[in-house]
Formats: C-alpha cells, structure tokens, sequence
C-alpha cells in the first residue's frame, strides 16, 4: 500500500501540472477508489496535502510578467480561509454517502470548467492583456465575497478552490485568463485551507500518513510534467481527462443518491 500511495501521488501531481487543474479534483477520487477511503477522510487528507505552498515558483513566474493583482489576490485569500472554514461545518455532520454524490456533482462542474479552460487559454495566447482595473470598495468587497463562495466549496469538498476561482474572476471581474491564473496563485499561496483542515482534523478525518507519503509524489509529479509537456498536447489531454471526469462525476452523484 505504500508503494500504491507513492504512485497515486505521482501520478497526481502530474496530472495536476500538465492539466493546470487543482490538486483535490485528483486526489480525492484516487483516495476513494484507489485507495478505499471514506469520503471524508479522502476531504481532510486532501486539505493537509495542499497546505504546502506548492505553486509558490508559478506564482513568481506570473509575478514576473505583471499578471498578479495583488491587492485582489490578499481579498480572496481572505475570503477562501473564512469560507473554508464554513464549509468544513457543512461538509462534517453530512453523511459519506451524500457528500460523496454533491462531490460528484462537483466533478461534473469541473469538466465542464477543464473543456472550456484550453479555449479561454487560447484566446488569451493570441490578445494583449488590458491593464489592471482600479479597485473600489464595491468591487473589493465583490472579490471578497466571490471568493468566500469559492472558500466554502473548498471547505466543503477538500479541494484547492482555485478551479472555481478563476472562472469567477474571469467572468465576474473581466480579468484576463493570464491574470485570473496569477491571481488566484497569491490566494492559494498562503495556508487558506487551514482552518477547514483544523476542523476535519478535530473530527478525525484526516489520515497523516497517507497526506504524508503523498506529498512527495505530487511534489515530483509536478516536475516530470514540465517535461512530460514537451511531449504531449495538454489541451488533448485535458479534453480526454475532461471527459473522465465528467463520467466519473456523473456515477458517483447517481450511485449516492440513487444506488
């Protein structure tokens, strides 16, 4: 099983680098159908293996070419660590089987974000990216409040948040994909799932050992993907994986409430 974990860790983090796809969308499926967990305790583990600040070298590469709003990026990862927390409370006293159909749902939102991804990118290869918007108090407090949305499904699925981030900053906030990408990175930087993994930790749904022997694999999954890119087309796979997801989605949310 050791060996196992490695693998899915591995396995994981290369998806995660070749796909630009949250680490929680992987993991916790891999932790439920590979390596037989409970739903929540998939969640919290989950939450553990993403506190590490694992997009820290991505985020000083948008840093370099001017595609991070600071000042937004502080906002959200305010509102993901509060609303992490609230939906932890939600997630917690809900059964595996129900959590694991809304999981399921989740998924098939995801694909449909991972299908439209590769188009959004290509556009934005091929236009300039409009200077950052002044930030009022409204619109601060609009970003405050996208992101405590995005904090409470993270809470609530033990997911990263940033795959519903940046779609909203894209379409709420007219951000460019380039910037969207950059700013969700300074709200993923810092600890924002802290609180939601403190409460999945209290209630015992957290395996130490398996988020342990995971990290690494992720960790090193993420560089084999950078060379693994040269070889493959990440929009083909992120279409195929799309696809998978979507299915795989759609069976988890039928089997909870139906099976």
């Amino acid at each position: 099983m050791i060996l196992v974990t490695l693998l899915v860790g591995l396995s994981a983090g290369v998806l995660v680098g070749l796909l630009g796809i949250g680490g929680g969308v992987v993991l916790i499926p891999a932790m439920v159908h590979l390596l037989h967990m409970d739903q929540h305790l998939a969640q919290g583990t989950s939450l553990l293996i993403l506190l590490p600040p694992v997009g820290l070298g991505a985020l000083r590469e948008y840093w370099k070419i001017k595609q991070v709003d600071l000042r937004a990026g502080i906002l959200c990862a305010l509102g993901m660590l509060l609303g992490g927390y609230l939906g932890s409370l939600i997630a917690l006293p809900m059964s595996s089987r129900d959590l694991g159909a809304l999981f399921g749902c989740f998924l098939v939102l995801a694909a449909f974000l991972l299908w439209s991804k590769s188009r959004h990118e290509s556009e934005a290869s091929q236009s300039v990216d409009p200077p950052p918007r002044t930030v009022g108090w409204r619109r601060s407090l609009a970003i405050f409040a996208a992101a405590l949305v995005c904090g409470v499904a993270s809470g609530l699925f033990g997911i990263g948040g940033g795959v519903l981030l940046i779609p909203m900053l894209a379409l709420l906030f007219a951000f460019s994909q380039h910037r969207a990408q950059g700013t969700s990175l300074v709200a993923l930087i810092p600890p924002t799932g802290l609180l939601a993994f403190l409460a999945y930790n209290r209630a015992g749904d957290v395996s130490w050992k398996t988020g342990l022997l995971l990290i690494p694999g992720v960790f090193f999954g993420g560089i084999c993907s950078s060379a693994l890119a040269k070889r493959v087309r990440p929009r083909t796979m992120r279409m195929i994986f799309a696809g998978a997801m979507l299915a795989l989605g759609l069976w988890e949310a039928l089997t909870g409430w139906f099976g």
